[in-house]
């Protein structure tokens, strides 16, 4: 399933909204704003994918199925709510950012679900078999997204927070293999080779162990294509 890619990436989103609570819980402002901050980050990677190459290729293949179910637009209105989460984080007004948050998690929140409501039917359309999925992913995702700022960080940063707290149903070795594994299948040898050790560093040891005995994932990613470019390692 190389759409396990987008799907647990949600999974390691949700993971940061929960500490982000646990830290305004508590009162912990600089805790929060580090997990904030990071979370953005790592959202903006996530969101451009999206916005970018994953609605196109799923609103071709679903009858335009992302544009009637206005998804874009919820994106929108997310980053019109985080902005007021920032406003609020900038004037370290308590009240007002515990308010904010609220308004702006409540949202997301639905927005993850609504997205995999949406979208993951749709991935099966992309191709019939889950090797011709992997070549579309490979071929209108992964190739595209390398460009993107931060590609590389928020690979290894969605691969830390799955290993570190697992998802809402599946605990940390699974949900790591999920999208581990369909990361290699999408790649291809010159690919997996850069973001392997990305992978592997963000990785417990435990979970890198098994991920490398059983499925494999220390060999090389399988898709071979004209349009593969090589790119270094991250700073």
């Amino acid at each position: 399933m190389p759409f396990a890619v987008m799907r647990n990436a949600h999974e390691a989103l949700r993971a940061s909204i929960h500490l982000q609570g646990q830290k305004l819980t508590a009162g912990d402002l600089a805790g929060f704003r580090e997990e904030w901050q990071t979370f953005k980050r790592a959202l903006a990677v996530h969101m451009a994918m999206e916005d970018n190459f994953m609605f196109a290729l799923l609103d071709g293949v679903g009858g335009g199925a992302i544009s009637t179910a206005r998804v874009p637009e919820e994106h929108v209105e997310d980053t019109r709510l985080a902005a007021a989460v920032d406003a609020a984080l900038a004037a370290a007004e308590t009240s007002a950012l515990r308010a904010a948050w609220s308004a702006w998690k409540e949202d997301h929140l639905h927005h993850l679900t609504h997205e995999e409501e949406v979208m993951m039917p749709l991935t099966m359309k992309t191709a019939a078999t889950p090797d011709g999925r992997a070549r579309v992913f490979h071929e209108r995702l992964l190739v595209p997204s390398e460009q993107l700022p931060d590609f590389d960080w928020y690979i290894g940063w969605v691969v830390h927070m799955l290993s570190q707290h697992g998802s809402s149903a599946q605990p940390p070795n699974l949900a790591t293999r999920a999208f581990a594994w369909g990361l290699q299948h999408a790649c291809s040898p010159d690919q997996w080779r850069r973001l392997r050790p990305i992978v592997q560093s963000n990785c417990t040891p435990a979970i890198w162990d098994e991920l490398t005995s059983r499925f494999g994932l220390d060999g090389d990613g399988p898709i071979v294509s004209s349009r593969t470019t090589s790119k270094g390692p991250a700073p």
